[in-house]
């Protein structure tokens, strides 16, 4: 948020104005969050106020009532200012995307290089990640990223990682048959989680892992498949390779 306050302090400091009984609501005006505003103007790609029927209705529009329509529909939950999701449209015309974020400078900065790139396979929603489910039909989506969530690191905040047995169980929800969720964390711990969950389930095969990307071999069943999520990385992935840092991922795909 871009905060004005403090320079409008600083000014009335500086002029020797120190009336300790300034009224709050004087500066209420500085406190917007300008990117609310701007939030409306990219209409066609990005939805401040998103609602799952209208998200619906234009997946059908592009895939077709009963989804048999070209191309492949990619979902990233927590799409930051929007370098993941805008790459992979540039290279996968043909294909469609749709990213959740929260904050209105990130969307804001999403839909900007949208717009500079001409992108208009991608859907930017305001919307938690954790409500995929309500906002995608059935049996949709082909990919689906999670790509560095807060790893909650303490025992005590353990049951407030987003991926849990019911996350898993939205997420079959959603992925067609053969469909991938790919997971990248700098975290070995929320990684370790993640792999203990999978523990004893039938309803998933791990189809590819690796304990540090850019650095070690995947699975014998992951070199030989088109890992999307390896192709690009996002910006807090290459923060992290510049670290000389470890990003773990693990791809799980939905059975046949």
């Amino acid at each position: 948020m871009r905060v004005l306050w403090k320079a409008v302090y600083k000014i009335n400091v500086g002029s020797g104005m120190h009336d300790t009984n300034l009224n709050p609501s004087v500066f209420a005006v500085d406190l917007v969050n300008p990117y609310r505003t701007y939030v409306h103007d990219y209409p066609e790609v990005l939805f401040p106020y998103p609602q799952a029927a209208a998200l619906q209705a234009r997946l059908a529009l592009r895939f077709g009532a009963a989804g048999t329509g070209q191309g492949r529909l990619h979902v990233e939950l927590g799409a930051g200012s929007g370098n993941f999701l805008v790459e992979m449209a540039l290279r996968h015309p043909q294909d469609h995307f749709v990213g959740f974020e929260l904050r209105y400078k990130r969307l804001v900065r999403s839909a900007q290089k949208l717009e500079r790139e001409d992108r208009s396979n991608v859907w930017l929603l305001k919307a938690m990640g954790e409500s995929f489910h309500q906002y995608c039909p059935p049996q949709s989506v082909d990919h689906l990223y999670l790509q560095f969530p807060d790893p909650w690191p303490r025992a005590s905040q353990w049951k407030k990682r987003m991926v849990s047995g019911a996350f898993l169980e939205r997420l079959a929800q959603v992925l067609r048959p053969g469909g991938v969720f790919h997971l990248k964390t700098d975290h070995s711990g929320y990684f370790l989680h993640v792999l203990a969950l999978l523990n004893g389930r039938q309803d998933w095969r791990l189809r590819a892992w690796s304990n540090h990307l850019h650095r070690d071999v995947l699975t014998q069943d992951g070199r030989s498949t088109d890992l999307l999520a390896v192709q690009v990385k996002t910006e807090f992935e290459r923060l992290f390779i510049s670290q000389h840092k470890p990003v773990y991922y693990l791809a799980l795909e939905k059975p046949l």
